[in-house]
């Protein structure tokens, strides 16, 4: 039957192209008429069996066919015309032929108007059970416009979709028809192109199966524009059908046994209720994967390149005008470069989470480098705090109280300074807190500096060089002196500080006031009691030269 159907198109082709000078007005249109009237009694006589109708429920009985032999399976574009057979059947939308004992599903494809669920069962049940599909009905003008944006990504959409959450093990082979005299190379690497990118975009789908467009199919693009063409792929598919039928080694399974077993199963998952939306959708979801995996692969080079430095005790000159380009570049790169998806329903979820998950990298990422440069910042504050404390004690090994005090302001200014540099306001990371802690930190590092290893060395070094020095004989005398040590700390937190000193002969009075008696650190340190008042610390100093 499939050969008479190619046999009268040819004739009907043969027929209507008659010069109208070769003949008489009235003779011409009884040959046209002929061959009108002759094809259309072929096509009565070619409808099929409907299989699914325009419902989506089967239509029992279905005739008994063996699969064996293979399942070739065409679906054609509705309102496009085509050589292949159609199974033409009122109300079908999936309807069986049978020549020669070999079953030929018939499928009506996708359009562009919103999809019905009749017609998503009976493509995800074409993908399901067929050995080789046959996609027919792509023009010129659907290769110029992409396929991406025309009726046949929808329908690959349904046959991908089906395919990719169901039926991962077996291959297919894919014949994509083309309405054209020729398939050049450059054709054929056009199509292969967007045909994988609509199998990627349905892939992100369901993201946790790795799989690609080969590992499912074999991909064979093909001109059908004459019955000659038609002939040669319909011979082609019915061996790789029959090669891949035994492959499979599903044994003699009737077509009824299969069409119903496969039918509940597209059911029970459900994939043939999502719908198959605007083209654009099969892009969508791969456009999202792209450009966070674009935009993510940007934000660890900087992020690498800024850990070097940082994990060499230094700062980000300017970390934190930079940080917040970043965040703006990123995610307004990232919104610019997926706003097509913006707007489709199926896509715009994927998208904002793509999003959260590209900021959520940011900010920790941002949020970790600030607190490893703060601690960076802290460290060389103290040490270049406590080496100006030793470079400023004198020979009587006492520090002036007057250049004391300058240095701890100091370093807490180089210290506030360099947080302006760091802070990110829009993550919440300023200063503040920060400028809190190091106040306290310099005020218990100048309170414990007397006691520590590097002053009690110098101190034991400058005895040294007093006792090795050569002394002229002088009187014998002994001289006192006192001194007397006072600090007051009132309630606060730590915002006033000051020192003032008199000295008279060998005496001295050093009187000190900071407010931290509330500070939670200055309590933590005195085991939860608030500090004294007033502190009076006596020393009374004895020289003898004998």
């Amino acid at each position: 039957m499939l050969h008479l159907k190619i046999k009268f198109c040819r004739l009907r082709r043969h027929l209507q192209s008659i010069h109208l000078n070769s003949l008489n007005n009235q003779q011409t249109m009884n040959l046209r008429l002929a061959a009108t009237l002759l094809f259309s009694l072929f096509a009565a006589s070619e409808a099929g069996t409907t299989l699914l109708d325009s419902s989506g429920k089967i239509q029992h009985p279905i005739p008994r066919v063996s699969t064996s032999s293979g399942i070739v399976s065409i679906i054609n574009s509705p309102g496009t015309p085509s050589i292949l057979p159609d199974g033409d059947t009122d109300g079908s939308y999936l309807s069986l032929l049978e020549d020669e004992a070999r079953p030929l599903l018939c499928c009506r494809g996708s359009t562009m108007n919103t999809s019905s669920a009749a017609e998503r069962l009976s493509l995800c049940t074409t993908s399901l059970v067929s050995n080789v599909v046959i996609v027919d009905g792509i023009t010129d003008g659907d290769l110029e416009r992409g396929l991406r944006d025309s009726r046949h990504c929808r329908t690959l959409t349904a046959l991908f979709r089906a395919r990719h959450f169901l039926d991962r093990e077996s291959r297919q082979t894919l014949f994509v028809g083309l309405s054209i005299d020729e398939v050049t190379e450059d054709t054929t690497k056009k199509v292969t192109e967007e045909i994988d990118d609509i199998f990627r975009a349905v892939a992100e789908e369901n993201p946790g199966e790795n799989i690609s467009f080969t590992d499912l199919y074999d991909l064979k693009i093909v001109a059908i524009q004459s019955p000659g063409n038609a002939e040669e792929v319909l011979s082609e598919a019915t061996k790789t059908a029959k090669s891949l039928a035994a492959d499979n080694d599903t044994g003699d399974l009737l077509l009824a046994t299969l069409i119903s077993e496969t039918y509940s199963k597209i059911q029970n998952s459900g994939v043939s209720t999502q719908a198959l939306d605007s083209p654009a959708v099969a892009q969508g979801f791969l456009s999202c994967r792209e450009a966070y995996a674009k935009h993510a692969k940007a934000v660890r080079a900087k992020i690498a390149s800024w850990k070097a430095r940082i994990s060499r005790g230094l700062v980000v000159d300017g970390f934190g005008e930079q940080a917040e380009a970043l965040l703006k570049r990123v995610l307004g790169g990232l919104d610019a470069d997926t706003l097509a998806a913006s707007g489709l329903s199926i896509v715009s979820g994927y998208r904002l989470e793509v999003r959260t998950q590209l900021q959520a990298l940011l900010e920790s990422s941002l949020e970790e480098l600030f607190d490893d440069q703060v601690a960076n910042l802290e460290k060389s504050t103290l040490k270049k705090f406590s080496r100006q404390l030793l470079n400023q004690q004198t020979s009587k090994m006492e520090s002036s109280v007057d250049e004391n005090a300058a240095a701890t302001r100091n370093a807490a200014f180089a210290f506030e300074s360099g947080m302006d540099s760091l802070e990110i306001p829009s993550l919440g990371l300023i200063k503040d807190k920060y400028v809190r802690e190091m106040s306290a930190k310099l005020s218990e590092t100048l309170a414990k500096f007397p006691d520590s290893p590097e002053s009690k060395l110098k101190q034991l070094a400058a005895i040294k060089s007093t006792t090795s020095k050569e002394r002229k004989p002088t009187e014998r005398s002994v001289d006192l002196g006192l001194d007397l040590v006072a600090m007051i700390r009132p309630d606060g937190f730590g915002s006033l500080q000051g020192y003032a000193g008199y000295q008279m002969g060998g005496s001295s009075i050093t009187v000190g006031i900071q407010n931290d008696a509330d500070d939670p650190q200055v309590l933590a340190q005195m085991g939860g009691v608030r500090p004294p008042l007033i502190r009076v610390q006596p020393k009374l100093r004895v020289d003898v030269e004998l």
